[in-house]
């Protein structure tokens, strides 16, 4: 069996993480980070599976700056504090340099 690549298992935590963070809120910013979390899995996914995979990827890179936004005013309003805030900015910090690094090989080819 083939192991899943990195972007993906990145992804899937990052989703993973606000979703168990978010999901149970019923607010407008909380519904915003799951659904922008749940979008750059799918968004991955579909580029790895080479469904258009550059328009997927840059997607995914305007994504990925949203949610880094929303996370951070997730610690602004008290949703999390600064060591949540650190740990989910570090798995973004992750995808971002991955989808950058896979764009930069692509536009090399």
């Amino acid at each position: 069996m083939k192991a899943p690549a990195p972007l993906f298992v990145h992804s899937f935590d990052l989703a993973a993480w606000v979703l168990g963070r978010f999901a149970v809120q019923h607010d407008a910013l909380s519904a915003e980070l799951c659904t922008k979390s749940m979008a750059l899995l799918d968004l991955i996914t579909l580029a790895l599976y080479d469904r258009e995979r550059d328009l997927r990827l840059a997607d995914a890179d305007e994504l990925l700056i949203g949610l880094r936004l929303r996370l951070r005013l997730a610690e602004q309003t008290g949703q999390l504090d600064a060591r949540q805030l650190t740990h989910a900015l570090g798995l973004t910090d992750a995808v971002g340099r991955q989808i950058g690094g896979w764009q930069r090989d692509l536009a090399r080819a």
